[in-house]
């Protein structure tokens, strides 16, 4: 049992890191709205994106901004981290899926760390 929780780790950390992310940044704005039929909420960063290298990433603007839809109860939270953060001008790390299903060129939030 615990090689298979290793392996998911090993998974899970490989996925993330070939994704988009935002380290040791500011949230320096969010907004909230309706873009065709999602709510969603977008976040503006003091510090630019990075994308690891993975061939055929969907991120391809040059935008400080992620984006995730709030029509969910992980939605709901992450906004809520967002606000947080924003807020007590907390610093965070934020790592992005793979996929842009709210905008095509910005990356969807995977998770969001207050430091």
């Amino acid at each position: 049992m615990k090689y298979i929780i290793f392996a998911l780790t090993l998974v899970v950390s490989g996925t993330v890191n070939a994704a988009v992310h935002v380290r040791d940044a500011l949230i320096e704005s969010v907004y909230c709205g309706y873009v065709d039929t999602y709510d969603m909420c977008s976040i503006l960063f003091t510090s630019d994106t990075v994308l690891h290298e993975k061939e055929g990433s969907c991120h391809t603007l040059p935008a400080k901004r992620m984006q995730f839809k709030v029509d969910t109860p992980i939605g709901q939270s992450l906004l809520s981290l967002a606000l947080t953060a924003y807020t007590t001008k907390a610093r965070v790390e934020v790592y992005a899926r793979d996929k842009c299903t709210i905008y095509p060129g910005l990356s969807d939030v995977n998770f969001i760390t207050i430091k």
